[in-house]
């Protein structure tokens, strides 16, 4: 059994994990026992409709991917080109990750463990490193089944935007303090204990312990 699923290709291997989510699906939803309530059948027909599309998705991509389509298109794209702007995305069924084995049930792991080792493959790797559009097959898919996405699988994290605040100058006698803090936002920050007045011989060794034990405090802007 080992052997042979060893010797699937990529193809092979993400559609049988397709396959076994549909059986899964199917079973949840024909169980007699624990009929599913009306929000639990919506869910249930939206997972569905998932799988269908992402099914669809991959084999598309494959399809594109074995004519040479989509790797010379990637190829041909001009340097520094950024990608094409896109809508805000459509809302989702759920973010929690591993959604798909709460709404369905445990046997679902099977699934978990499938991709898990799909993805521990070197072929597949290689698979999106050529073809990095199997990407927004496989991210989504990880989080339905609360599989941690491998380094080369994620996506680099988007810089933050800068919150920079610029608070307004400081008056003049704040500015002159001895022994004033300026900070790049405007605020200006003073150290008003034991540090302040240190002196030689007293009751802090050095400089650097009193200063330990004294941080800075924001003189300007005062605070409201």
């Amino acid at each position: 059994m080992v052997n042979e699923i060893a010797s699937l290709s990529p193809s092979e291997r993400f559609n049988s994990i397709i396959e076994g989510l549909y059986n899964d699906v199917a079973t949840r939803a024909y169980n007699g026992w624990f009929p599913l309530a009306l929000h639990e059948l919506v869910l249930v027909k939206l997972i569905w409709r998932r799988l269908r599309r992402m099914n669809r998705q991959f084999a598309a991509i494959m399809a594109r991917c074995r004519a040479g389509i989509l790797v010379r298109a990637v190829a041909e794209r001009p340097a520094g080109a950024s990608p094409r702007s896109r809508g805000p995305r459509p809302g989702q069924p759920s973010q929690r990750y591993g959604w798909v084995i709460y709404a369905i049930s445990w046997f679902v792991w099977n699934r978990h463990y499938e991709l898990k080792e799909m993805l521990e493959e070197p072929e597949i790797e290689e698979m999106v490193a050529a073809a990095p559009e199997f990407g927004r097959v496989f991210r989504p898919m990880c989080r339905m089944l609360a599989v941690k996405p491998p380094a080369w699988l994620r996506l680099p994290r988007k810089p933050r935007p800068s919150r920079a605040i610029k608070h307004p100058p400081a008056p003049e006698f704040l500015v002159n303090a001895p022994g004033a803090i300026h900070k790049p936002d405007g605020s200006i920050w003073l150290r008003i204990g034991a540090s302040a007045n240190w002196r030689p011989g007293g009751a802090w060794e050095t400089l650097e312990l009193a200063q330990k034990f004294d941080p800075p405090i924001r003189i300007w802007p005062r605070r409201g």
